[in-house]
C-alpha cells in the first residue's frame, strides 16, 4: 500500500497541492499564484489553461521538493472554490475564461430573480440557499441571455474542482457537496431536476451537467497524459473531491453537531454540520455535506481577514521596518500594537466591507467614531474587532436559524493570530480549538481521499487519526460585556449606513 496521501486545494488565487504522510502529517507543500483578470467592471475571470497548468507545476513542484516516488501516492483528493462557472466545447477543451465565485456581471439578473414571488422563491425548494451573482446558475442565464454564441458552444458544465478533476482523469464528474451548492441541484432528491432549470429558463444546458459522485468515492485515475504534466503515476486513484468550504470542516475536525467551523480569511466563513437541513431563507447556503446523510449550513461574506492585508499593506510602513529590524512578521508586530489596548478602550468602529458584503451590494468599509487623539494603535484595534463583529452576524444569524452552537474550531490568516483568536473566543463567548497545520483544506480533501481508498475506516476515524489541536482558547466573561456594547454600535452604525450607501453608489454609478 502507498504511504502518503495528496491533497489539492485551488482558491481563487493560488493552485496548491500537499503530500501527507497516513498520520496526516504534512511531507510537502508547494503553491502557484494565478492571475486574475479583470476585463470590465465587475468582471472576474481566469485562463483556464493557466489554471491548470499552475496546478500542474504545484503538484510536480512538491513531488520533486518531498523526495516522493510517485508511486507512493495512494490516492488523491481536490477542493477548490465554489460556485463560479468554469465551460468546455463539446471536444472537451475550454474556450472561454472561467467566470469567478465573486464576480458580479449577473448583478441584474440576480435583482430580478430576487423579486417577491419570483424565481428565487420558486427555486428555493430545490436549493435551500440564497442567490448571488456568482453563482453557475445566475452565470449559465447571463451567458444565454449576453453570450449565446458561447452559451451555444457548452458541452460540459463544472466548477473549479471538477475541471482540475477533470484534467487530471479525463472524467466529467462532481461532489455532492460541490453541485448542491452551486444552485443547480435539487438538494433533497439528491439529483438535477429539469423542472428547476425551467425555472431559471436554461433547461436545455441538462446534459452538460456532470455526474455527482461523493467526495470520497473513486471518481476516475491519473491518465497518462496528466502523469507527463504533473509528475504523479499514471493510474493512481483520483477522489470525488469536495467544495472547499467541506474540505475546511473536515481537515478541522468538524463533521458533527453542535460545533461551528469558523474560517477566517479572504472570507468570513462560518459553518455548522446538521443531520438535518436548517432551511431557512434568510441564510447564505445549506449544501449537501461530504459525510453521506449530513448537512452543511453557511454563513458567510468577503468580509475577514484580507482587510488586515490591506491595512498592513498600505499603512504600516514603520511597523514593516519595526518588524524587519526584530526578524519577526510585521502581523506580529500589529498584533502586539492590538493587545496593548483592552477591551473597550477604543471607541472607534470599523465595518469590514473593502472587499464585498451580503448587507446590500452597495455597502463599502470605514472607519466611524475618528476624533484626533485616535493612534494607529486603536484603528488596528478597531479593524480586529470589525472583523470579528462581521463574524458574530454570521454566527448570530445561524443560531437564530436553530443551530446548536457549543464550541468552535478555526482556521485561516487570522487564526495564527493568538490576539485575533482569543478576540472571537471573548466576542462569542465560546471555547475556540485552533488545529494543528496550515493546510487544512488540503488535509480535509486527502483525508476523503483516504476513506474512499480504505486508510480509514469512514470520517470519524480518519479525523481521530489525523486531526490534532494546536490550541484552546477559553472565553473570558469579565469582557463580554465591552464587546457586546461595541458590537451593538456596530450594527446600529450599519443600519444607519444603509441609504448613505446607496446614495453613494448611484454617484459613482
Amino acid at each position: 500500500m502507498g504511504k502518503y496521501l495528496m491533497g489539492i486545494d485551488n482558491g481563487l488565487t493560488l493552485s496548491k497541492a500537499a503530500v501527507f504522510d497516513l498520520e496526516g502529517r504534512t511531507v510537502g507543500v508547494a503553491s502557484h499564484k494565478i492571475e486574475v483578470q479583470y476585463p470590465k467592471p465587475g468582471y472576474t475571470e481566469r485562463d483556464m489553461d493557466v489554471v491548470w497548468r499552475k496546478t500542474a507545476e504545484a503538484i510536480h513542484e512538491v513531488l520533486d521538493a518531498s523526495g516522493i516516488v510517485p508511486t507512493e501516492i495512494l490516492a488523491i483528493g481536490n477542493s477548490g472554490h465554489g460556485n463560479g462557472l468554469y465551460v468546455l466545447d463539446r471536444d472537451g477543451k475550454p474556450f472561454r475564461p472561467s467566470i469567478a465565485s465573486m464576480d458580479g456581471r449577473a448583478a441584474g439578473i440576480m435583482d430580478e430573480w430576487n423579486r417577491p414571488g419570483d424565481v428565487h422563491d420558486q427555486a428555493f425548494p430545490f436549493v435551500r440557499q440564497s442567490c448571488w451573482a456568482g453563482q453557475p446558475r445566475v452565470l449559465l442565464a447571463w451567458l444565454k441571455r449576453h453570450e449565446p454564441d458561447s452559451y451555444r458552444k457548452i458541452g460540459k458544465v463544472m466548477l473549479c474542482t471538477d475541471y482540475i478533476k477533470y484534467c487530471l482523469t479525463g472524467m466529467h464528474t462532481t461532489d455532492y457537496s460541490i453541485i448542491s451548492g452551486s444552485g443547480l441541484f435539487d438538494s433533497p432528491n439528491r439529483g438535477y431536476s429539469r423542472e428547476l432549470l425551467e425555472i431559471y429558463g436554461i433547461p436545455e444546458i441538462l446534459p452538460a451537467l456532470p455526474r455527482p459522485v461523493w467526495g470520497h468515492e473513486i471518481a476516475g485515475q491519473v491518465t497518462p497524459e496528466a502523469a507527463r504534466q504533473t509528475g504523479l503515476a499514471a493510474g493512481t486513484p483520483v477522489t470525488g473531491g469536495l467544495f472547499d468550504i467541506d474540505a475546511a470542516a473536515i481537515g478541522s475536525g468538524v463533521i458533527s453537531d453542535g460545533a461551528l467551523c469558523i474560517v477566517a480569511g479572504t472570507w468570513s466563513i462560518n459553518e455548522v454540520v446538521t443531520n438535518d437541513p436548517i432551511i431557512d431563507k434568510r441564510l447564505f447556503l445549506s449544501s449537501l455535506f461530504a459525510v453521506p446523510g449530513m448537512w452543511l449550513t453557511l454563513e458567510g461574506s468577503a468580509t475577514s481577514a484580507t482587510n488586515l492585508e490591506w491595512f498592513v499593506n498600505n499603512f504600516c510602513y514603520e511597523e514593516k521596518q519595526e518588524a524587519q529590524a526584530r526578524g519577526i512578521s510585521v502581523y506580529d508586530v500589529c498584533n502586539e500594537k492590538v493587545a496593548s489596548l483592552a477591551p473597550g478602550s477604543t471607541d472607534v468602529i470599523f465595518h469590514p466591507y473593502l472587499f464585498g458584503s451580503d448587507v446590500q451590494a452597495t455597502a463599502r468599509a470605514g472607519f466611524y467614531g475618528l476624533g484626533a487623539w485616535h493612534t494607529k494603535t486603536h484603528v488596528l484595534r478597531a479593524l480586529y474587532e470589525g472583523v470579528v463583529y462581521g463574524h458574530m452576524r454570521h454566527i448570530e444569524k445561524l443560531r437564530a436559524a436553530g443551530a446548536v452552537i457549543e464550541k468552535a474550531r478555526m482556521t485561516g490568516g487570522g487564526s495564527h493570530s493568538h490576539v485575533w483568536t482569543q478576540m472571537f473566543s471573548d466576542a462569542l463567548q465560546l471555547p475556540i480549538e485552533v488545529p494543528e497545520g496550515a493546510e487544512v483544506a488540503a488535509r480535509g480533501v486527502a483525508m476523503a481521499a483516504g476513506v474512499g481508498t480504505g486508510v480509514y475506516r469512514d470520517y470519524a476515524d480518519a479525523v481521530a487519526t489525523v486531526v490534532q489541536v494546536e490550541r484552546e482558547h477559553q472565553p473570558n466573561p469579565e469582557v463580554a460585556p465591552a464587546y457586546q456594547a461595541r458590537y451593538r454600535e456596530y450594527v446600529n452604525i450599519l443600519e444607519a449606513m444603509k441609504e448613505p450607501w446607496n446614495r453613494l453608489a448611484k454617484l459613482s454609478a
